[in-house]
């Protein structure tokens, strides 16, 4: 009788977490209590990078936001709010610190972005939650600032009047126009929706006829992680313009869109060899880090999940599926800065249901 009490008392306290549904799961709270310090000055390195000291911030807000639109957890909710006001009183992310000899401002700047574009992402849940709410006037008068702040040409001190610098047309620039796109959404302010529209078509007017964006392949063998990079951001703005009824799906003059960019992703991380013609290397070496799960919680294919949603039925759509992590393995839900929070969690919340791939908890979940 003991053994049959202790056997069902384990099958009871097992049951709540195979009970929860995808969308649960993936929409699961901020652990343990991490209460990141406010920083007020965005140091990016002189080199390639950003200030990683922003990270934890960042993840709490998507990681609760995500908490909050899937399972309506006030907690969670209440105490990314509460960090928000921290840092908003704190004048948080307000000193962009110029680095190296030419005295640039392109690594903070870019480092403002990124941050931004997470915690805005997340602000767009957190606003509906009681606290976002209560607090919704002090934190969006932080966040005003923030976005003004990194609307700014980038580059040296001396040539930044002129634009020069590479980062103000490439995945850069893109990054810039996915906070404007943000902010429209956030204030319903059109003339930013047009100018998101009109930098997510620029970069896909420069693309190649086969869907190469010339700007990313001269990175050698990065040049496959930028393709990826500029389409996370170009997905992502897709999305974002959508209330708006601006579609950065339509094809060029000559036929050529979007879904090529990716398709051309998806040929190159099958054969690197293709790259050959744009690297100048013959032995086909490129940085693949982006289809694993990064150290930090976030996984740089994040952006797959909201392509898959929009568009189901196409072949890229099916490839991609190979490529992103099952519910239960590591890496799922996926979340990402660049795409504005947790993107599993957004999908499923949209229209929980069917999803195409495998059933089950081995299931690679996505909307359909």
């Amino acid at each position: 009788m003991t053994r049959y009490i202790v056997i069902v008392l384990l099958v009871l306290a097992a049951w709540p977490v195979h009970a929860r549904s995808p969308a649960e799961d993936a929409c699961r709270p901020p652990p343990g209590q991490l209460d990141p310090a406010p920083i007020v000055a965005v140091e990016g390195p002189a080199h390639k990078g950003t200030d990683r000291r922003i990270e934890p911030f960042s993840l709490l807000q998507m990681e609760a936001a995500a908490a909050w639109r899937g399972r309506r957890d006030e907690e969670a909710a209440g105490r990314a709010v509460e960090a928000l006001l921290r840092w908003a009183r704190a004048g948080a992310l307000s000193e962009i610190v110029d680095a190296g000899p030419a005295s640039s401002n392109t690594n903070s700047i870019y480092s403002l972005r990124r941050a931004l574009i997470a915690i805005l992402g997340a602000w767009m849940d957190l606003r509906h939650a009681p606290a976002g709410r209560a607090h919704a006037e002090e934190v969006e008068r932080w966040l005003s600032h923030l976005v003004a702040l990194q609307d700014v040409t980038t580059g040296g001190k001396k040539s930044r009047a002129k634009g020069e610098a590479m980062s103000n047309h490439n995945n850069h620039a893109l990054l810039r126009a996915t906070v404007a796109a943000q902010w429209a959404g956030l204030t319903g302010r059109r003339e930013l929706a047009d100018v998101a529209e009109s930098d997510a078509r620029a970069a896909i007017a420069v693309m190649g006829a086969d869907g190469s964006l010339p700007l990313e392949m001269k990175r050698g063998p990065r040049a496959l992680w930028y393709q990826r990079h500029a389409i996370a951001s170009l997905v992502y703005i897709g999305e974002l313009l959508r209330p708006f009824g601006r579609d950065v799906w339509q094809p060029r003059a000559d036929g050529a869109d979007l879904h090529r960019a990716i398709a051309f992703l998806l040929d190159a991380i099958d054969d690197p060899g293709r790259l050959a013609a744009f690297t100048g290397a013959d032995d086909g070496r490129q940085d693949m880090g982006f289809l694993v799960p990064r150290g930090n919680g976030r996984h740089y294919m994040a952006w797959a999940e909201l392509y898959r949603a929009r568009f189901p039925d196409r072949d890229e759509s099916t490839r991609l599926l190979a490529l992103l992590p099952a519910r239960g393995e590591r890496g799922w839900p996926l979340l990402d800065d660049y795409v504005g929070g947790n993107a599993t969690c957004r999908v499923l919340t949209e229209a929980p249901g069917a999803f195409p791939g495998r059933a089950g908890t081995d299931a690679k979940v996505s909307r359909k």
